[in-house]
């Protein structure tokens, strides 16, 4: 990871202003990845691609899991994996806890702690980046709830918790993490004369980015219009350079070697029930989500798939091997035998 990472501040008071855009965006990239994943999967070229392009243009491994064998348990859907596994051990929505007096009055004293908590974790967010990596996933889902936990008691002054605070201060400090590698650009209210969000420039521009005229939104004479700026534009493509599909022999000896990675993984959740005291349905979803991570009766094809990655300048910046396995119809990024180190290109 980069050896310094400027401090983003967050702003919790633009989250009501900008959300519904957000929630649209959101909607429709939803939509698009729903679409092309369904297609893509049938192609190992293109899964491999998908894959490892995700991960290059935002750094985002949490997200690039979902064409991963962590996500093809056909009872759960990831996000639901993520919480059977990582998040029922501190759920407690459903006990009666009492939340802090300001919870749910969108007040400044609310915002604030949003900030703070936002803050704090995305500063652990980056630690755990650089010590584990989303390679690791285990580590850094457990390692980020646990603090996680902790943090809202130091900033809230309660106890509470349920997963729509641990994914959204989750999925908060993923995308601010991105957004410090790509820049972000500016956002104006639907008054066009006030800046929500400032631009900014990340870490690929200042590492790949060539001098440009662009254009560009910004404020002038107190409003909006489109002006020519300079700016460093980058561009990364990512590319398949060699395909090699495995032979039933070699796929037998894949997936055996496959089975003894994966087995002491999937029955690691017998033992975090016995860790966290759980019972139950509680201690049923934990141990049957590790329990589904285990496919290896069910994958009938292997491929070994090459891919480069280059900047504008035809630069190779990584190359990366994709293994992915086949069940049924569908390939399936193969997490734990794919290393992702190199493509984290800002370390």
């Amino acid at each position: 990871m980069a050896d310094k990472k400027e401090k983003k501040e967050f702003k919790a008071g633009l989250y009501s202003v900008v959300s519904g855009i957000i929630i649209a965006v959101i909607l429709v990239a939803l939509t698009i990845f729903a679409f092309t994943t369904r297609y893509t999967a049938f192609s190992p070229d293109k899964v491999a691609q998908s894959y490892t392009d995700g991960i290059v243009q935002t750094g985002d491994g949490y997200n690039a899991y979902k064409t991963t064998l962590v996500s093809k348990n056909p009872k759960i859907k990831y996000g639901d994996f993520i919480r059977r596994a990582y998040m029922v051990c501190y759920v407690n929505d459903g006990e009666d806890v009492k939340q802090a007096d300001f919870v749910g009055t969108g007040n400044d004293k609310e915002q604030e702690s949003i900030d703070k908590v936002y803050s704090a974790m995305y500063d652990y967010y980056v630690e755990l980046m650089g010590t584990y990596g989303w390679d690791d996933y285990d580590s850094m889902f457990s390692k980020y709830f646990e603090k996680l936990v902790q943090v809202r008691h130091e900033v809230y002054g309660d106890d509470y918790m349920d997963t729509e605070f641990m994914f959204g201060a989750l999925e908060a400090n993923v995308q601010t993490y991105s957004e410090s590698l790509t820049g972000t650009d500016r956002v104006f209210a639907s008054d066009n004369k006030t800046v929500l969000v400032e631009e900014t420039e990340g870490a690929y521009q200042k590492m790949f980015g060539e001098e440009q005229e662009v254009e560009a939104e910004a404020l002038v004479e107190g409003k909006k219009k489109t002006v020519t700026e300079t700016k460093k534009v980058y561009k990364l493509t990512t590319t398949v350079t060699e395909t090699k599909e495995y032979s039933d022999k070699e796929v037998e000896e894949y997936v055996k070697a496959y089975k003894e990675r994966i087995t002491p993984v999937s029955e690691m959740g017998k033992a975090k029930v016995e860790q966290f005291g759980l019972k139950d349905d509680v201690a049923d979803e934990m141990t049957s989500a590790f329990e589904g991570l285990n496919h290896a009766d069910e994958i009938t094809g292997v491929a070994e798939v090459t891919c480069e990655v280059k900047d504008q300048k035809d630069n190779v910046v990584a190359t990366q091997t994709v293994f992915v396995v086949q069940i049924g119809n569908s390939w399936y990024v193969d997490n734990t035998s794919t290393h992702t180190t190199a493509l984290y290109l800002a370390k």
